[in-house]
């Protein structure tokens, strides 16, 4: 699975894995069956009032063609880079500068669609997506966006954590460890990782910040200790919270 760096807007690495071409057709697929049954439905549950083709034809574009028009741009607008399809297969559309996404972002991507999906039966976005160093359509090249899985591979290899089971067999330091999301948790499992793996002042720096911002949301004046023993220790706090 081909993975990619990102760092956060609070200048913290993180390695996503790429959707892969299978996953985002299949996304697509299931945003396709959703189009057509909606439509239906609606297409189906006016027509039995109209008098006649023209206002049959008339509710078509009113209706019908804008669904398959604006579906993927409302619904990646609304879901912050994700459409029905793309959530149920666990992916979305994110920044490769890290930022938030913006509707120009959305409206680029969506514009392209045409091109790199509709007209060529989805063959240009398949070929361009596998062989993108960043699995990039033209619509992702031009919006600086990419298609990332939101499934962690949480492989937790901190030599302490293996032997938690219970709470009975930790003691723990961090009560409020809980308020973190997974999400959180994830991120400063890949510091520490990162820092382990390349001890050097940049990724030093980046581990105190971590730390700092840490301490804040546990409502502590300083962290106690080294950086690293402090976030690891809010690590192993928060799983044998949540996992027991």
């Amino acid at each position: 699975m081909r993975k990619i760096e990102i760092i956060t807007p609070q200048n913290v690495p993180v390695q996503f894995q790429l959707a892969n071409v299978r996953e985002r057709a299949m996304a697509f697929f299931f945003d396709c069956l959703i189009m057509f049954f909606v439509s239906l439905f609606l297409f189906l549950f006016l027509v039995a009032d109209a008098a006649n083709s023209e206002m049959q034809t008339l509710i078509f574009y009113c209706i019908v063609f804008p669904i398959y028009t604006f579906y993927s741009l409302f619904f990646e607008t609304l879901l912050n880079g994700r459409t029905p399809g793309k959530a149920m297969l666990k992916i979305r559309v994110v920044k490769l500068s890290g930022s938030d996404l913006k509707i120009s972002d959305f409206l680029l991507r969506w514009l392209f669609r045409w091109i790199d999906i509709w007209l060529s039966a989805g063959s240009l976005a398949a070929l361009q997506v596998s062989s993108s160093p960043n699995g990039q359509r033209i619509g992702d090249l031009l919006a600086d966006t990419t298609v990332i899985r939101q499934q962690h591979d949480f492989k937790v290899v901190l030599n302490d954590l293996l032997a938690i089971r219970s709470k009975q067999n930790h003691e723990i330091q961090f009560e409020k460890a809980v308020v973190f999301k997974e999400e959180e948790m994830l991120l400063v499992k890949q510091v520490l990782e990162r820092y382990r793996k390349f001890d050097n002042e940049a990724h030093k720096k980046i581990l105190v910040e971590t730390a700092k911002m840490v301490s804040q949301r546990l409502n502590l004046d300083v962290f106690p200790g080294a950086a690293d023993e402090f976030l690891k220790a809010v690590l192993v706090d928060y799983i044998t919270l949540t996992r027991s």
